[in-house]
């Protein structure tokens, strides 16, 4: 008796739910068939779209669009009497009183795409977790991978991530992670070649500075300070990487010698010479978001014999570093 009740109780839970129908069309296309519906009383059946009323019993809102079939009850058939729009990809349910009797999900056939207006530009600081959008759309639903650009020795190469999905996020983001992602997504309706959208991550950080030395061409590993003496050939390549660009000046315990700003890419010289020339050069790094300023001069009087700062200045703040050149007689 018991396994009776339970297998009666199951069955009743398995028929109130209604049937539901997938039906995929194509731009244009013409539903050969109208949507079937068989109920028990016309006069309290209707069919919507969405939440929108289509009928109400034998009634139609709008019969430019929509018919019922002329067929005798119980059916209460649908038919779309137009060709089918993007927009007619909706659910149409047909109901009876407050009982939804059955339902038809009309999804339109395209190929992938992604939304020209979807954000390309994402700004953030280190540390921060960010999650890139693809927002690609079609149906079947496209397959999204994603790639970023990679510096390599022979220039910007385009690699892939290794994830799929419409979002990729990326937790305690570093220096690295400045460059350009790209999504790319294709499905099976009509494409060859994926469609793609470039985003690009600028990750604004503090001036990591450091300073390479050179004595008569040799390079010195202790960067602190440096022993020379007079007609010692010194250059020292002060290398930066910042987001956003820096403004760099190289200076002589508290005389500027002169500045790189990165608005233009010039070097202004201090008109503070001192009667010594001091040779300013810039070249920028393998990287988009480092450059060197190098500074090359000859110890050829005592004022030479000093601290020399490199400074770098932008918009999250400003370091320095300081190399102090001590004189001496022999070596």
């Amino acid at each position: 008796m018991y396994a009776s009740i339970c297998f009666l109780a199951l069955s009743s839970v398995i028929h109130a739910e209604p049937e539901r129908v997938i039906l995929e069309y194509e731009l244009g296309d013409n539903l050969q068939y109208p949507l079937y519906c068989k109920v028990g009383d016309i006069n309290k059946s209707s069919w919507k779209r969405s939440d929108v009323p289509i009928s109400a019993g034998e009634y139609v809102f709008d019969n430019k669009k929509y018919s019922l079939d002329d067929k005798s009850p119980p059916e209460y058939n649908l038919k779309l009497k137009k060709s089918l729009l993007k927009n007619d990809a909706r659910k149409y349910s047909c109901t009876e009183g407050s009982k939804e009797i059955r339902s038809y999900i009309l999804i339109a056939k395209e190929s992938a795409s992604i939304p020209k207006h979807s954000e390309s530009s994402i700004y953030s600081m280190l540390g921060d977790t960010v999650n890139l959008w693809c927002n690609a759309t079609g149906y079947p639903e496209p397959t999204v991978t994603w790639y970023a650009y990679q510096q390599t020795g022979s220039g910007e190469k385009l690699e892939s991530i290794g994830i799929s999905g419409n979002m990729l996020g990326i937790r305690n983001i570093s220096q690295s992670c400045n460059t350009i992602y790209q999504c790319q997504a294709i499905n099976s309706y009509r494409m060859k070649k994926p469609v793609v959208k470039n985003i690009t991550l600028r990750v604004d950080f503090i001036p990591d500075v450091s300073v390479g030395i050179k004595l008569n061409g040799k390079e010195i590993l202790n960067g602190g300070s440096v022993l020379g003496r007079k007609k010692d050939r010194v250059v020292l390549s002060c290398s930066i990487y910042a987001v956003p660009p820096p403004n760099v000046t190289w200076s002589r315990d508290n005389i500027t010698i002169g500045t790189y700003h990165h608005v233009n890419g010039a070097i202004e010289k201090s008109s503070n010479t001192d009667n010594f020339l001091y040779e300013l050069k810039t070249k920028a790094l393998e990287t988009k978001i480092g450059i060197t300023v190098t500074l090359d001069f000859t110890l050829d009087a005592d004022y030479t014999f000093a601290s020399y700062h490199c400074d770098a200045e932008n918009e999250v703040g400003s370091n320095r570093k300081t190399v102090k050149i001590k004189h001496v007689q022999k070596r």
